[in-house]
């Protein structure tokens, strides 16, 4: 991003942390500390990167979002992430939740003609080029988000505009499968909100195979292809990451938490968290660091 890009974020924010702005899912995210691997629930957005370096993994696979790329995150996943930042020169992201209607409505449109995508991705993230037209919009977007009258007026078209330029970008092909609802990338995104909103319950994988008119085989392949998991695998990164946030945000005993997310025994859910986190459930710290949609 260039420097117009930073003198205008920098009138936004003063300090370390999430920074609402006058619109409506459209975040400030900034650090000046280096942040070691850790695990995060990342939901639909985009994350465009002002300074700084963010390293994202998925199973085996490797996304790196900078100033030169950006992020897009077409359902809920869980992923690991390495922060790069420092005194000298802090993160500095702006999260923008993607709003599913207006991109609907953009994939109807653009999928009537040939898409040009050099990257068959099958995962449920990918990271593309940040050319000229995202920094036009990026500088305007931060320049209207200093007011709010300007905000509210000139907001929604900036957005339609990026999410457009996001939907024609050269690895944007699995965002329009995500959004085309037949294909079963669809499915399983559907399948995904399912797992995110009712994780605390016992869920059941055939019925949601059968919800989508799905075979429970395939089913299972195609979630692996989308979230580099089994279905139960990321159950329990859903539950572990929301438990967490349980304890951190809304201050829940750790046996309080383990219970609310179906599990029957704290003692078990300790070890999982343990093994997940690197850490017991009980150094749960509340800090900014515990947003998990970053």
């Amino acid at each position: 991003m260039n420097k117009k890009i930073l003198n205008e974020v920098n009138k936004l924010f003063k300090n370390d942390g999430i920074h609402d702005t006058f619109l409506n899912g459209v975040k400030i995210y900034t650090t000046s500390k280096y942040d070691p691997l850790s695990p995060f629930i990342y939901d639909v957005c985009l994350i465009l990167v002002l300074q700084g370096k963010k390293i994202g993994h998925l199973s085996n696979n490797t996304l790196v979002y900078d100033s030169k790329n950006y992020l897009v995150v077409p359902t809920t996943l869980p992923l690991e992430c390495e922060t790069y930042a420092s005194e000298e020169e802090p993160f500095i992201g702006l999260i923008v939740s993607i709003d599913k209607k207006m991109m609907y409505e953009i994939i109807d449109c653009v999928s009537k003609k040939p898409m040009n995508n050099s990257n068959e991705n099958s995962i449920g993230v990918f990271s593309d080029e940040v050319n000229e037209n995202i920094e036009d919009l990026t500088l305007r977007l931060l320049k209207i988000l200093q007011s709010k009258e300007e905000s509210k007026i000139l907001g929604e078209p900036i957005l339609k505009e990026l999410f457009y330029r996001i939907a024609v970008g050269k690895n944007s092909s699995f965002l329009h499968k995500m959004f085309l609802d037949n294909n079963n990338e669809a499915k399983i995104a559907r399948a995904l909100k399912i797992i995110h909103t009712q994780c605390e319950s016992n869920l059941d994988i055939p019925n949601l195979a059968r919800q989508e008119d799905m075979s429970v085989s395939s089913f299972h392949t195609h979630f692996k292809k989308v979230t580099s998991h089994t279905p139960l695998q990321y159950i329990k990164k859903i539950r572990l990451n929301k438990a967490k946030d349980l304890i951190a945000k809304h201050n829940y005993q750790v046996v309080d938490a383990a219970y609310e997310m179906g599990y029957d025994s704290a003692s078990q859910f300790s070890r999982d968290f343990k093994t997940y986190f690197g850490y017991p459930p009980k150094d749960v710290k509340p800090s900014f660091e515990e947003y998990s949609s970053i």
